[in-house]
């Protein structure tokens, strides 16, 4: 990706606010307000992974048709690109927040405890006493109203949900403030030491290079190749659209089931679990071609690597080798080696923020959206503000450290896949609530933490597909990629702005669709968290486990396979596999990924090998155009869904 040298005639870095921010934070409460229906009633997922194709919709409108329509009135009447970089940065940031993200279970996790209580159950005896009674709603009139529904003119007790919701996210939003400073930190070390190739980025920067040479389009937009690629994913996805609304109408097939074929033991383990599913999204194999090769093979490879792994542990009845807790071995050496690798950098920004005595050419932070020590300091603020409010809660100051620690490193990994690999979606693979009661059993961790740690969605541990620190940290590189300067545009404050907007639009309209049809009637997999997490607690808390041996074990063994794959990768350089792939594990998104990745890697090799780097280049074009193209239909039907009911699931999500 080449970096932009031409702006706007003018000022370069002028940005004028009155155009750009009122159409941005509009996007951001109709994208919000979106999502939250759309999802609810299961008519798709609008924005549920790190290029949102709500958010690509948008930018596509005004790259395709406000942009040209204001350049007939002049070029300076066009959009520039600080503004659309700005305007992309503030709704990705706000993507972060209504889904997975944050506060999407935070409603069925506050509303579950007192409704679902019974005699039967004893949650009342052993579990509510624990939990703090700003934590929840007690009120059973309101929770009746919030799982059956109200008439359409009924009022909805907003007065009752805002203290603790307010608290749940205001807990989160300390955690995503912590790591969008972390992000800060991190930028040099990733996009110029390390050098990350931010596939994902392509996207935005040439969506919102809009004024290369004073055109309309860029050239990019103007390519056989890139016309070729975006028609191609329209109609496939305009046909298939069509065919949920007219089944006589031919479809094309993009699912290619195979569970019939593996009926039993041991064979039955590749579709059981995380299932091997032979899915083709074209966005993925989009995105896939701007991957380096030893990135995309590992990301297949692995997957079938763990899956193989799985068969040989059912053929021989292995109980004390998990393929899900090696993972977890994984990640924590990658965060330990990542971490000593980056040791220089960290320490000088450690010196500059607490002495003032670093290597000015270590710390160089005048390109920074904020200076080191601000960053660090906020960082380091933000984690103290959760650790306080987490004892507060009733969570053991011991356990409040290690909490903090592992969802610190769950957030960097994550941002670490989508910065290197260009992962749309990414499941760490494990929670806090799993991690610390096999390590240390459930007996030693306590009721009190044992509860709190059960509510694992409620601040992205686990299902961090809307991270805001990879949307923080590919809005950096963005700014980086177009010689923007992100401090003067204000950058991350505008960010921060746009995740409060889009909490508080979440919050009202979140609760009007679900009191508007009961939460019984929505979305199953969503609400049932909120009792499954009481489940959960009261199994352990009437069964306390011990410490997992066999568990501790796998970790193990994940530690020491994730060690000699960054060992062999550092000394030879033949080795063909990334270790990424390995810390990605065997989750929901790489078993959904898996197949369109290896056929993104796999037309890639042969366009390298017959074709040479010119050819690889000249193909760019078609494979952007697979991208947009696949999201824009996939946004259009979803948001025909609103009318029609029919919704649509075949994006990249999926």
């Amino acid at each position: 990706m080449k970096p932009n040298r031409q702006y706007h005639k003018g000022n370069p870095f002028t940005i004028r606010y009155l155009r750009i921010l009122p159409l941005t934070l509009i996007w951001i409460a109709l994208q919000t307000a979106l999502y939250g229906y759309i999802h609810l009633n299961g008519l798709g997922q609008f924005i549920a992974n790190h290029l949102p194709v709500g958010s690509v919709f948008f930018l596509v409108i005004f790259a395709f048709l406000l942009n040209p329509i204001l350049f007939r009135f002049g070029s300076t009447a066009t959009f520039s690109t600080a503004e659309l970089t700005l305007c992309w940065a503030m709704v990705t940031a706000a993507a972060s927040v209504p889904g997975y993200g944050l506060m999407e279970f935070i409603f069925p996790y506050i509303a579950a405890p007192a409704y679902f209580a019974t005699p039967e159950n004893q949650w009342a005896e052993l579990i509510l006493p624990h939990l703090k009674e700003w934590l929840y709603v007690t009120d059973q009139s309101a929770l009746s109203k919030f799982w059956i529904g109200i008439n359409p003119h009924d009022p909805i007790p907003w007065r009752i949900w805002v203290r603790p919701v307010a608290i749940a996210t205001i807990f989160g939003l300390s955690f995503f403030f912590s790591v969008c400073c972390w992000a800060v930190i991190l930028r040099r070390q990733w996009a110029e030491r390390v050098r990350y190739t931010f596939p994902l980025v392509q996207v935005a920067a040439n969506l919102t290079q809009a004024d290369l040479n004073q055109k309309a389009f860029q050239p990019v937009f103007h390519s056989r190749f890139f016309i070729f690629g975006i028609t191609l994913a329209v109609v496939v996805h305009l046909v298939r659209g069509l065919h949920q609304f007219y089944p006589f109408f031919p479809s094309v097939p993009l699912d290619y089931p195979i569970r019939q074929f593996f009926p039993n033991k041991p064979w039955r383990a590749i579709v059981d679990g995380w299932p091997l599913l032979f899915r083709l999204r074209l966005s993925v194999v989009g995105v896939t071609y701007f991957l380096l090769p030893d990135v995309a093979v590992s990301i297949w490879f692995f997957f079938l690597f763990y899956k193989f792994q799985e068969v040989a542990i059912s053929a021989f009845s292995i109980t004390r080798v998990n393929t899900q807790q090696q993972v977890m071995g994984a990640v924590l050496v990658l965060a330990a080696i990542s971490a000593w690798h980056a040791r220089k950098h960290l320490i000088a920004v450690w010196q500059k923020t607490f002495t003032g005595s670093a290597d000015p050419n270590l710390v160089d932070d005048s390109n920074e959206p904020l200076s080191y020590r601000s960053a660090m300091l906020c960082m380091i603020g933000g984690f103290i503000f959760m650790g306080g409010t987490a004892v507060i809660m009733g969570m053991s100051v011991w356990m409040v450290v290690l909490f903090i620690l592992l969802m610190w490193i769950l957030a960097t990994t994550a941002a670490w896949h989508v910065s290197n690999a260009g992962c749309l979606l990414v499941n760490v693979g494990f929670t806090p609530f799993n991690f610390f009661r096999l390590i240390f059993g459930g007996r030693a961790l306590g009721a009190h933490n044992l509860i709190l740690l059960s509510f694992d969605r409620s601040s992205i541990p686990n299902w961090s597909s809307q991270s805001l620190m990879a949307y923080s940290i590919q809005n950096f590189r963005l700014a980086d990629a177009h010689r923007l300067p992100p401090r003067k545009m204000r950058l991350a404050q505008w960010m921060l702005l746009a995740v409060i907007l889009s909490a508080v639009v979440t919050f009202f309209t979140t609760l009007t669709w679900i009191h508007r049809k009961g939460a019984v009637n929505l979305t199953r997999w969503i609400f049932n968290v909120g009792p499954s997490v009481m489940r959960r607690s009261i199994g352990e808390i009437l069964n306390p486990s011990s410490p997992n041996v066999s568990g501790i074990l796998s970790v193990g063994i994940g530690g020491i396979i994730m060690s000699g794959l960054i060992v062999m990768r550092q000394r030879f350089l033949w080795w063909p596999l990334h270790p990424l792939g390995y810390a990605l594990g065997v989750t929901w998104a790489p078993s959904r990924l898996w197949f369109s990745t290896l056929i993104g890697w796999a037309i890639k090799s042969l366009i390298l090998r017959f074709g040479g780097f010119r050819a690889f280049r000249q193909g760019q074009p078609f494979f952007l155009g697979l991208i947009l193209g696949e999201y824009f239909m996939t946004a259009a039907w979803q948001i025909s869904a609103l009318k029609t009911g029919i919704g649509y699931w075949s994006g990249p999500p999926s």
